[in-house]
Order: structure tokens, then C-alpha cells, then sequence
């Protein structure tokens, strides 16, 4: 359906819950451990879940096919195996987690809509956000890393800023470039754990704050040949998009790229609904134009300003040459 087309209300409200029931179900481990069949005493000792909450969450589940039920034994249907256990093509539970806890933030939009309560300043859960961050498609991954390569075909380095579970730097050291993975350090700690990044040859994980001028410091001058941002440029106002790009025109080589994926207002579909989302999660995000993209970009001292689309028209990777 499209932005522009009728809501049907009934619809969407039935939708609604049914994806927070399926979120708070894989929430708690219901899934994962219906892999196997098991009563409902079992299933409640095992949880160390209430069981009268236990068995109307599993009979609506059963309702929707998600759950069979034999006898007296519940266990995962065969066509909710790849959508809800970890490793199926079709994995939803990287990201149904982070909807969850975005629903939280939107249900406050009638005080921020009133100026009574800012948006979140960061995710409630960095292992949740990662997770969510990381079901980002490979095939996408991989169009964004080739496109950046097109533009620098002989790069040899690249710094991945807030890359949090390394999809971007996993696709860029597959090709031979060294990469530093830049994040805030609570960041660093848990993805170099939790997505085995420690000990990746050619990954160098770094930690600090690039929303900080001295970031910058952390490194020699004009030491990279691509500057790489997905999903960041959202997160904060214009005035920071702005201070941001001028401090990374001091990282770039000259001749280097900067390579930005994010939603481009009047360009994605989805960007305008994404703003609201991070009116609901940040203190200042939202979603930008190309024409701010081009002006913040100008007055970096970057130039040659392209912008791709790179999942349909969904998403866009805007480039500048330093």
C-alpha cells in the first residue's frame, strides 16, 4: 500500500496487536523454545512465566498459525520457523524487538507534539538496536559498499562511523579495504562481543562521540578514502548535520569520497513517516532534502555530489568527492 493510499482503520488496528503479540512472544522466548513440543506447565516453569498470561498468549498464537497445538503439547508451526527463530531466511526478530520498543516512544507523541516532552536521547537497549541494525539486508549492504567503490576504485582504507554491528564494515574488509568501525563505546563493548568483531583482520574497532569536535583528533588529518555513514544523518538536526560534515571534510583524503545512506525527504517514500519516528526517538532528528544534503556537503568544501537510490526508492547513498 502506498503513503497515499485510504487506511483501512479496522485493518490496521488488527495488525497492530497482532504484531505486538508476536513481538512480546518472541520478547519472552516463546519461539525459541517451542521448538520441541511442551505442555503448558513445562513451558511456564521454563519461562518463569504466568500461566493463565501463558495460555491465552499461545491459543491466539495457535488462532494465527503461528503455534500448533497437539493434545495437550504446543509447538512452533513450520511456516513461523524463518520468520521467528534466529538463523531462518526469512528472520524477523532482529527487528520485531526494536518495533516494540519504538511503539513506546510513539505512544508519547501527543506531548511531544506539545512540547511537553522531548524524544528519546537513545535506544532503550543497545543489544535490541544492534539487533534491529544488523537484520539490514546483505544484498543492500553489499549495492551501498559497491556503489561507494564505483566512485573510489582505489580505495584502500575506509572509517565506518556509528557502525554499530559491523554490517558495512564486514562488507568493505571482504573486499580488501582496512576499516576502522567507529561507535560510542558502550557500542563497541557489546558488538565486539555479540557479533564477534574482536579479531577480524583488517577491522580495527574505535571508540568515542564524532558528534564531539576533538573527535577528529583521534586521527591524522586527511588520513581516510572514504568516510562512511549509514542510517546517522537522521539522528540529529540540521545545524549538527552540518558541524558533522565540516569536521569529516578533515578525515577525508583529498580525492576521497564521503558516502552518506540514509532517507531522503521528497525522494523516499518512507522518509516522511521516518521523521516522525525519530520526532518520537531523538531530541532533534528527522529527515533531510537533497537540497540540504547538497548545501551541508558545498559548504564542507566537498564537491561531484551524487545521489543513488539503493533499495528501490526506498533509501538513498549520497556521495561527495573531498
Amino acid at each position: 500500500m502506498s503513503s497515499k493510499e485510504e487506511l483501512d482503520f479496522d485493518r490496521a488496528i488488527d495488525d497492530a496487536n497482532k504484531l505486538v503479540l508476536i513481538g512480546s512472544a518472541l520478547k519472552t522466548g516463546i519461539f525459541s523454545a517451542l521448538i520441541e513440543e511442551k505442555d503448558i506447565d513445562t513451558l511456564t516453569h521454563e519461562l518463569n512465566a504466568d500461566k493463565r498470561a501463558m495460555y491465552i498468549v499461545l491459543e491466539a498464537l495457535c488462532e494465527m498459525g503461528y503455534v500448533e497445538k497437539k493434545k495437550d503439547k504446543y509447538i512452533i508451526a513450520q511456516r513461523a520457523r524463518p520468520l521467528f527463530i534466529k538463523g531462518g531466511d526469512e528472520y524477523v526478530g532482529g527487528y520485531l524487538p526494536h518495533f516494540m520498543n519504538k511503539i513506546k516512544a510513539w505512544l508519547e507523541l501527543p506531548l511531544i507534539i506539545k512540547g511537553e516532552k522531548p524524544g528519546r536521547k537513545k535506544p532503550e537497549n543497545i543489544g535490541v538496536f544492534m539487533n534491529a541494525m544488523a537484520s539490514r539486508p546483505d544484498a543492500i549492504v553489499e549495492k551501498v559498499v559497491d556503489e561507494c567503490l564505483k566512485r573510489k576504485k582505489d580505495a584502500g582504507n575506509v572509517i565506518d562511523l556509528g557502525g554499530g554491528p559491523g554490517k558495512y564494515s564486514r562488507a568493505f574488509v571482504k573486499r580488501g579495504l582496512k576499516v576502522v568501525l567507529f561507535d560510542m563505546p558502550e557500542t563497541i563493548d557489546h558488538v565486539s562481543k555479540e557479533f564477534r568483531l574482536s579479531g577480524i583482520k583488517g577491522l580495527t574497532l574505535k571508540k568515542g562521540d564524532f558528534s564531539k569536535d576533538e573527535f577528529v583528533k583521534e586521527f591524522k588529518e586527511h588520513s581516510f578514502d572514504i568516510v562512511f555513514m549509514g542510517n546517522i544523518t537522521h539522528i540529529y538536526s540540521e545545524d549538527e548535520n552540518r558541524k558533522l560534515l565540516i569536521r569529516l571534510g578533515k578525515l577525508v583524503k583529498i580525492g576521497g569520497i564521503v558516502a552518506i545512506e540514509d532517507f531522503v525527504r521528497g525522494r523516499s517514500p518512507l522518509a516522511s513517516m521516518f521523521a516522525v519516528n525519530m520526532l518520537a526517538n531523538t531530541v532533534s532528528g528527522g529527515t533531510w532534502t537533497e537540497v540540504q544534503y547538497r548545501e551541508w556537503l558545498n559548504d564542507a568544501g566537498f564537491s561531484h555530489i551524487e545521489v543513488i537510490d539503493v533499495d528501490g526508492i526506498e533509501k538513498q547513498l549520497i556521495t561527495a568527492i573531498a
